[in-house]
């Protein structure tokens, strides 16, 4: 072997490393993003938000600008108040900041370690984002069209027989069609066992993941101490918590696959995945099992809680702007001539539809730190941005609810103005919500995007061409303004409000009774 053959490739790997030396002393020596000042040793620790961290965060950026951080324990966050921010590091260089913090409650202590939202940038994360991502892709949710149509039109069935109840009404369509996308299973319409499952679960999930909410995040050697210790109340609560997140990936798993042993198992992901790797002979116990998690995240995912909360405000959104939902209804009219309800072939022919969607995600997002996976991202590698050193291991957390009421690119933001979504000369005259942030950045976006806008334009656009929405009128005859009120949390739902929905006509009742014979229901 030629003397230069040896030495040239050494010597390559001597200057790339002396390279990566000078670049990480140069980092060292850089400031972290400007934050609150903080306290030898605990750092931040009474600066962490409780409450509403988006609002908190939004006001510090007066002072920190679009790059900041905090530091607890030793342990950095850096928060992200801009798109240009978001999309530089999430998205330009998201193969650094792809990775997930440890979040020692939900995933080690609280059994939901096999959410695949949850793990670790690793091959294990990719086989269960390939498969999920594979079979829930615009290509192949055509499938579930007839599925959804029907589950429409019961809720529009619902909404006429309890009004009142809509809410409850809502949350049951969104969870059917997951239901029957995940496992084939066809969801009672009422007091269903497994939508009950995923409610009972979800909550306490989403306050598992919202950060700071518990001191072992930062201490994790507190996971250690025993269930009797004083003030280890955290892990007598993540013991129960962890029976239902388990029951929940199980027990609907359980179910399809007596169905498939019955023969009466409808096709759903779990049903397809299962024939597909058995046909090929590649069925093995570990392929099973991520099946097993990715019908779990399809279940109970955030897209799932997202659809709910986005159809809550648009309902609120209706009430409070009746010029808006006279405009839409005006569309809908014209293009199903008030003989039929909107189709998914409609909606080329609906972009106010469509415009009215997208407002409703951007007016109030339902996940306000992060999009709708709504989990912090991680830096894999130190990283200099901006002036900055961005620490490896650091949390990253995106402020998508400072990014959506930015003034400069979303003008009078607090308004609901659905022509920001109008195209004029091809394009939307404003930055379309689902590309700045609604479903999370990177290669952590969330997979679920697509069944979760198709559910909720199919439910905007029928609810429209059926029902007027308009303020709550008393006994008394007094208009009750309905509350702008949204919770805190990793997903923000409004709180609860009351408006008046009553068919727009005769006809429109009849337009639910042809769809329910059309489709068989």
């Amino acid at each position: 072997m030629a003397f230069g053959a040896i030495v040239f490739p050494i010597i390559t790997a001597l200057v790339t490393s002396y390279g990566v030396y000078l670049w990480q002393q140069r980092s060292r020596s850089l400031p972290l993003p400007p934050g609150p000042k903080g306290y030898p040793v605990i750092g931040n620790v009474y600066d962490i938000p409780h409450g509403f961290a988006w609002l908190t965060y939004a006001e510090w950026k007066k002072s920190y600008g679009d790059v900041m951080s905090i530091t607890v324990f030793g342990r950095t966050t850096i928060i992200l108040n801009s798109l240009k921010s978001c999309v530089d590091l999430l998205d330009k260089r998201s193969f650094n900041y792809s990775d997930r913090p440890r979040m020692v409650m939900a995933t080690e202590l609280c059994g939901w370690d096999w959410n695949f939202a949850h793990m670790p940038y690793t091959n294990e994360w990719r086989r269960h984002r390939r498969s999920f991502h594979q079979y829930f892709q615009p290509r192949n949710l055509s499938s579930q069209y007839h599925y959804q149509r029907k589950m429409v039109v019961t809720l529009l069935e619902q909404i006429s027989l309890a009004p009142e109840k809509f809410s409850a009404h809502l949350s049951q369509f969104v969870s059917s069609i997951v239901l029957r996308a995940a496992y084939g299973y066809k969801a009672q319409p009422e007091n269903d066992f497994y939508v009950d499952l995923a409610h009972k679960a979800i909550q306490p999930l989403l306050e598992l993941v919202h950060a700071g909410t518990y001191l072992v995040e930062f201490l994790p050697i507190l996971k250690y101490i025993p269930s009797w210790f004083p003030g280890a109340g955290f892990k007598v609560k993540a013991e129960a918590l962890a029976i239902g997140a388990r029951n929940l990936r199980d027990l609907p798993f359980e179910f399809l696959k007596r169905a498939i042993a019955k023969g009466d198992a409808e096709r759903s992901y779990s049903y397809d995945n299962l024939e597909k790797l058995k046909t090929n002979g590649t069925l093995t116990a570990e392929e099973e099992e991520v099946i097993k998690n990715c019908s779990g995240m399809a279940y109970i995912g955030m897209p799932e809680e997202q659809t709910d909360s986005v159809l809550h405000s648009f309902i609120l959104a209706m009430a409070l702007n009746p010029v808006v939902q006279r405009k839409a209804q005006a569309e809908i009219d014209a293009v199903t001539g008030k003989t039929r309800l909107p189709d998914f072939n409609d909606g080329p022919s609906l972009p106010y539809i469509q415009a009215v969607l997208l407002e409703t995600m951007r007016w109030r997002p339902t996940t306000p730190l992060g999009g709708s996976t709504a989990v912090p991202h991680r830096v894999l590698r130190e990283d200099i941005y901006e002036g900055y050193r961005i620490p490896a291991g650091a949390t990253l957390i995106p402020n998508v609810w400072i990014i959506f009421h930015d003034a400069e690119m979303y003008p009078d933001p607090l308004d609901f103005k659905p022509e920001r979504f109008v195209h004029q000369e091809g394009k939307p005259t404003q930055p379309d919500p689902t590309l700045t942030g609604a479903f999370g950045f990177g290669r952590r976006i969330c997979p679920g995007r697509y069944l979760a806008l198709n559910s909720a334009w199919i439910a905007v656009a029928s609810m429209l061409s059926v029902y007027d929405i308009t303020k709550f009128i008393d006994n008394d005859g007094k208009v009750i303004e309905p509350l702008i009120s949204y919770g805190d949390g990793v997903v923000s739902h409004p709180a609860p409000f009351k408006v008046q929905i009553s068919l727009r006509s005769g006809s429109a009742e009849k337009l639910i009774r042809e769809a329910k014979a059309e489709l068989s229901i």
